[in-house]
């Protein structure tokens, strides 16, 4: 049996026993993982049936940077997803939000002859196109359409059934680098746990906190963690544009630790706890407990006014907006115009006056959004901090980025993935 009809053949039975899924999300500070049954999902939107959360330093801006640590997490929040659903789960679908995650579009173009465009036609374009990527070092994750060229006529979504000299099909593809990739999958392994799919965490979080109007018309989804700030672009009902930048809230903090003396996890606290980014917003007279480190090393009961808090923590979050608002101008400016209307979400996206902030920074209206498309997340898992893994889920649910697609297509676009083959044959040896 040839090696895609084995992956084909893999991904057939673990379709079919798909009546639990299970999402991992993989961040800079905390690992969740989210637990549903396919069966309780009601309109499209998967219902949560149990979920956990650890936090870990086994992972620095999106890349691993302690195997057990971070295997350590991954266990004990799959453990907890599982005791809250009474469910045990082997399978799952992984997000990763770094390291260098990057989209990059590729096109093929097919002769024709006068005939009518069939689906298979479509199905050549497509691995035609994702076999000309062929970058050192770099795996593909996923790819979503962007359009179809029918001669000279282009920005057609479905050309079957038209007769044409040629047909150009553009996708674009998700990728990230072989080695970085390579560590979070065998973290993962090592939990004896079977990555399905994987997944950029800023596309899964535009699935959980988009509406439809959103996702057709187009908008910008910016998850902003601790390690790394990501944007995804929609567009027509499709992402069409990934960017990573590998600086987040655990910037902020650090920097708060050391304009006032303490530790980083005293900072964090402080961050959570009295926070914010508008000065003119808080007290410049409200003081507040801000512990710092005394001539012996220990923490000394200390104040500070939130202001003071306020003044370390906007620059930097300004510039992790500005330096993301650079990128994406660059990448709206040398390719297709990408939408200016901006979806903040991500766990250090709850900082007050945020809103404000990153609208004075892009210029364009901004809208700070949770998980919206998934049911009985809870108060806890409810939050921005959450969007990826939700997601991920509902990805699941969907069956893939594009529904309409076998299973046998799926596997085909997957060809040319080094990485993916290993994944699938570890599946393959396991079950």
């Amino acid at each position: 049996m040839s090696s895609l009809a084995q992956r084909t053949n893999v991904r057939d039975r673990a379709h079919a026993r798909g009546t639990v899924m299970a999402a991992l999300d993989i961040g800079s500070s905390k690992v969740t993982c989210m637990i549903s049954r396919r069966g309780d999902a009601t309109d499209g939107e998967p219902r949560v049936a149990g979920a956990g959360a650890q936090g870990t330093k086994g992972v620095r801006s999106g890349a691993v940077v302690d195997l057990d640590n971070l295997e350590r997490s991954i266990r004990l929040a799959v453990e907890q997803a599982e005791r809250a659903a009474d469910l045990r789960v082997t399978d799952v679908v992984l997000g990763v939000s770094g390291p260098d995650l990057r989209s990059d579009v590729v096109r093929a173009k097919l002769p024709m002859g006068g005939r009518e465009i069939t689906a298979q036609h479509i199905r050549d374009a497509r691995i035609a196109a994702l076999e000309s990527f062929q970058p050192q070092g770099r795996e593909i994750l996923h790819s979503a359409p962007l359009g179809f060229t029918v001669d000279s006529t282009g920005g057609i979504k479905d050309p079957r059934g038209m007769y044409a000299e040629s047909l150009t099909a553009a996708y674009l593809v998700v990728s990230a680098p072989t080695a970085g990739l390579r560590n979070i999958v065998q973290c993962v392994s090592r939990a004896h746990l079977n990555p399905t799919a994987i997944l950029a965490a800023p596309f899964a979080s535009g699935l959980a906190c988009l509406v439809e109007d959103e996702a057709e018309q187009g908008a910008m989804v910016i998850d902003f963690g601790a390690g790394v700030t990501s944007a995804a672009a929609f567009c027509d009902g499709g992402l069409i544009h990934v960017e990573t930048l590998p600086m987040g809230g655990s910037r902020a903090s650090s920097d708060l630790a050391q304009g006032l003396g303490t530790t980083f996890a005293a900072a964090e606290r402080m961050k959570t706890l009295y926070g914010a980014v508008g000065l003119s917003e808080v007290g410049a007279l409200e003081m507040v407990e801000a512990p710092r480190l005394g001539p012996d090393g220990r923490l000394e009961a200390h104040q500070c006014s939130k202001a003071d808090i306020a003044q370390v923590l906007r620059p930097r979050i300004e510039e992790i907006l500005e330096l993301m608002d650079g990128r994406l101008s660059k990448a709206s400016a040398a390719g297709r115009p990408l939408p200016r209307r901006i979806v903040l979400t991500g766990g250090s996206s709850q900082l007050p006056s945020l809103q404000e902030l990153a609208e004075d920074v892009f210029r364009a209206p901004v809208r700070l959004a949770r998980p919206a498309n998934i049911k009985g997340l809870g108060e806890t898992y409810s939050s921005p901090a959450f969007a990826a893994a939700a997601g991920l889920l509902r990805w699941e649910l969907m069956g893939g980025p594009d529904p309409s697609r076998s299973s046998g297509d799926r596997a085909a676009v997957d060809h040319g993935s080094g990485l993916m083959k290993r994944v699938f044959g570890w599946v393959q040896e396991n079950f």
